[in-house]
């Protein structure tokens, strides 16, 4: 089969390879080009996925055309600029990664501009295509646990890191209900960072949704720690319902009702691709659906904004000390703003990114590319090159 939509890959880090391997099980899509400022970075990306064209900019790229699918793999400041910079560039689609923006003003700016623009925008939640996943939201559906009460999180390395992913799997499979108000807390004993944005060290927020079941999200606390996926997914779920309870992964599921007899197991595979090949295949396969007259994309803007302002209305309930009723007003980051006012200084000096391991410039890039020949992924690399033992 010819293609018959071109893409562009904006930023060559390991999100960016995840992109490329989605891309790559869709014989209708050619990736284009790679969009990324550190040289070697964007000739290894383009040598490898046999890429025609590389920019270091992304003006570059849309003076040179347009691409129809432009994925957005930088860091979260660089989000809601480079998003709405496709959609006016004539865009036929964007896949922005998660966080879908660091405030809710930036937020609608990119919606506005998608829809000004005819472009199709979504937020690269491809754990929606898990069948853990999948297989939890059917059981809800059917009444497997009766009418749901309460959906537990917990997670780690932060609310816009892991916690997007935690929001968004309890508002997927418990069929998308409408938060209502939403109650947070965060520490921030360390001046923290995660990919140039400030974050908090810990935190845990309720959200309670219309008809009057609440979610209980746990993010770096010390209870998180031996609860999450056995397989790595850095994230444990529990729904409780009025007839039983439900707990998944992207890997397993398993319900505990009266006719079950203990905890029953409803599916489970250790063989599932939570980034990058099955399920950013899939999320590519559904959006070529959706532009072709399919169904709304399960990761649309619509579906994927109300994860950020549950997350924006957590950072702005701890910095208000009270409840956030839903809609938001704040339109800026929250948690930045309480940092600007002083009400959130560190007693432990020094800021450190938990991703700034991730930087390409000034890498023994023979070392890396010793390394990729080995099957290693860009982030295992990064990682080995910098030697990161793991940090609060």
């Amino acid at each position: 089969m010819s293609a018959r939509y071109t893409a562009a890959i904006i930023g060559g880090g390991d999100i960016g390879h995840a992109h490329a391997e989605g891309y790559a099980l869709n014989p209708e899509v050619e990736i284009r080009a790679v969009v990324d400022p550190v040289e070697a970075a964007r000739r290894q990306f383009q040598q490898e996925y046999g890429i025609p064209e590389a920019y270091a900019t992304a003006e570059e790229l849309f003076a040179a055309g347009c691409p129809d699918l432009v994925s957005i793999c930088t860091w979260h400041p660089l989000h809601a600029p480079l998003t709405i910079a496709a959609a006016e560039a004539g865009a036929r689609a964007v896949i922005c990664e998660k966080p879908m923006a660091t405030s809710l003003g930036e937020v609608d700016e990119m919606v506005a501009a998608c829809e000004r623009a005819g472009t199709t925008l979504l937020v690269s939640h491809q754990r929606r295509f898990t069948p853990g996943w999948e297989r939890a939201r059917e059981l809800v559906a059917a009444g497997a646990i009766g009418d749901v009460q309460v959906g537990h999180a917990r997670g780690v390395m932060g609310l816009l890191n892991v916690g997007t992913h935690l929001i968004d799997a309890l508002l997927f499979i418990l069929g998308e209900p409408a938060a209502r108000w939403v109650m947070g807390a965060v520490e921030r004993d360390t001046d923290r960072y995660e990919r140039n944005t400030p974050i908090e060290d810990r935190c845990m927020l309720v959200v309670e949704l219309e008809g009057g079941a609440q979610l209980f999200v746990q993010n770096d606390m010390p209870s998180a720690r031996g609860m999450l996926s056995p397989v790595g997914a850095g994230m444990a779920l529990r729904i409780e319902g009025s007839d039983g309870m439900l707990e998944a992964s992207e890997y397993f599921v398993r319900t505990f009702t009266a006719d079950s007899k203990g905890w029953r197991l409803d599916f489970a595979s250790d063989d599932v691709d939570t980034i990058g090949g099955r399920a950013n295949g899939r999320q590519v396969r559904e959006l070529i659906r959706a532009l072709e007259g399919g169904p709304e994309h399960r990761c649309s803007a619509r579906r994927a904004r109300p994860t950020t302002e549950i997350m924006m209305a957590a950072y702005e309930s701890a910095r208000r000390h009270r409840v956030i009723h839903l809609p938001m007003e704040e339109a800026s980051y929250p948690l930045g703003a309480a940092i600007a006012e002083g009400s959130l200084v560190p007693s432990v000096p020094g800021p450190y990114d938990i991703r700034g391991y991730l930087r390409r410039e000034g890498i023994d890039e023979a070392r890396y590319a010793e390394l990729r020949a080995t099957g290693m992924t860009h982030h295992e690399i990064m990682a080995a090159l910098a030697g990161v033992r793991g940090r609060k």
